[in-house]
């Protein structure tokens, strides 16, 4: 269908993948690619991919993690179909679970202490904020309209004790995100930052958090993405799988 893009997408660990998305309206991002670089889950963890749009970090996951597990969840009816498509796709229809179900209300229908790991990548604009986009699902990925950041940590009580909340986030909000995480006792532990260039602030930040752990932040060098000139820096090339 010529509304559909059909790309595919190199990851270090992961090999290359194929995703059907939309040509126009919300499509994966850097964020969400980076995400699956961070993310370290156990060989057979369950794992849990709230927002889940067209199913990019799960997938990625799954090929970089081939005993793992995962449930991926995504409440927009056409960005679900196309999760559905990709899981079939890559051939991971059993080890991917698609799940239709709105993030505020997951925990009524998932046992507390399901999962080894949260892997997520949810909208960082507060609603009512920002540029508007003509697109509804990109509006929803990129606006908190549906559920604010507090329902998305919610979601640790699906977490098993001492188990790993992955997230990626507006590095402008970083204050306001590790508030709320020990609020709801999911403690950061491994932290990295990411900078568009050298010579820029940092735009996101990555963060490995632990539920029920003690105090204790390792933070990691920062992650540049392109060089001076434009082109991507040696450490991108690598995520990339491009050296």
């Amino acid at each position: 269908m010529a509304s559909l893009t059909y790309d595919s997408i190199s990851l270090r660990g992961a090999g290359v993948v194929t995703i059907v998305q939309h040509k126009k309206g919300h499509r994966f991002t850097l964020d969400s690619l980076l995400l699956a670089d961070f993310c370290r889950i156990k060989p057979r963890g369950r794992i849990l991919e709230p927002g889940a749009g067209t199913g990019i970090i799960s997938i990625l996951l799954a090929r970089k993690f081939p005993k793992a597990l995962f449930v991926a969840d995504e409440v927009e009816p056409s960005s679900y179909s196309l999760l559905c498509d990709n899981i079939e796709r890559n051939g991971l229809l059993d080890r991917i679970l698609p799940v239709n179900r709105d993030v505020k209300y997951l925990g009524r229908s998932i046992m507390p202490e399901a999962f080894d790991a949260i892997v997520a990548n949810p909208p960082y604009i507060r609603s009512g904020t920002g540029r508007k986009s003509p697109s509804p699902e990109r509006q929803m990925a990129r606006q908190d309209l549906t559920a604010s950041l507090h329902f998305w940590l919610n979601l640790q009580s699906l977490l098993k004790n001492k188990g790993r909340y992955f997230i990626v986030y507006h590095a402008g909000r970083l204050a306001e995100l590790v508030a709320l995480m020990r609020m709801r006792n999911i403690e950061p532990k491994r932290m990295r930052l990411v900078h568009p260039r050298a010579d820029k602030p940092a735009s996101l930040v990555l963060i490995e958090a632990v539920k029920s752990a003690g105090i204790g932040l390792d933070v990691l060098p920062p992650l540049v993405v392109h060089q001076t000139d434009g082109k991507y820096t040696e450490e991108m090339h690598r995520i990339y799988n491009l050296t």
